[in-house]
This record gives structure tokens, sequence and C-alpha cells, in this order.
């Protein structure tokens, strides 16, 4: 895995490139108001959705399950008056919507997030992993 980050503009925005070439803008204004770029720390629970997202899906297509819309989202927390401002709290809402059984929605977010997914493992080390599952509209 590699990784290549490069000045984008003269402020504190980089564009990020793998080892394909895709690449994103990450970065912030010295002000922290809005710039057309993610900042790192949303990266993070971006990393954490897609991750779980992954699993999750691949999961659920197992077993046969592969028609359903999905949404993911994440509230997060910082430690305040803390330098680093590392996360304390993370909730992640899973949503489904689709003929799936309960069971089978409910086993693979918690093999994602309990098993298979990297970016939680790391995560979990030093903030509280919450989540969340919503099946057509209804919180299981």
């Amino acid at each position: 895995m590699n990784i290549e980050l490069s000045n984008y503009n003269k402020h504190l925005v980089f564009e990020a490139k793998n080892q394909t070439g895709y690449s994103l803008l990450v970065g912030q204004t010295v002000d922290y108001t809005q710039v057309n770029a993610i900042r790192p720390m949303e990266l993070m629970l971006v990393s954490l959705a897609s991750c779980s997202s992954i699993d999750v899906v691949k999961i659920l297509n197992k077993q046969k399950v592969v028609d359903f819309d999905y949404k993911v989202s994440i509230d997060a927390s910082r430690v305040e008056d803390q330098i680093p401002s590392i996360f304390k709290e993370i909730t992640i809402t899973y949503s489904f919507d689709g003929e799936i059984s309960s069971h089978k929605v409910k086993k693979a977010t918690n093999l994602a997030l309990e098993k298979y997914c990297s970016v939680a493992k790391i995560i979990e080390q030093t903030a509280k992993i919450n989540y969340k599952v919503v099946l057509n509209k209804e919180e299981i």
C-alpha cells in the first residue's frame, strides 16, 4: 500500500493519491472555515464507514441478499480541551431498505464491526464505537 500526498494549493489543502492514481483532496483552512476538501478526522470516519460497509455488503451478498438500498451515517464526538483531539465516541447508523431478514442484517453488521473491519479495530483502541441498525425505517 502506498499513498502520496502533495500540495494542492498554497493553503492547507493537499491531494492524496493512491498507487492506482485515484486521488482526493484533504485539508482545512487556517480558521477552520469551509474548504473544498475533506478534513483528516472526517476522512477517518469515511474510512470506518466504507470499511465496515464493504464487509456488511459482502456478508449479505454471500447470504444471497443482493437487492437492497443501503446508507450509513456516523456521528462522532472528540475529546475537548486536549491536543491531539482524538475521537471519544462514535455512533454508526446502518440503514437498509428492502426485503431482508433482520437476523441477516444484524449478523452482517455485527461481524463487520467485531471481526472484519480493520479500521474499526484501530479506532476502537481509543474511542467507543456504538452502532444502530435500521431496517425499512425502523430501528431493530
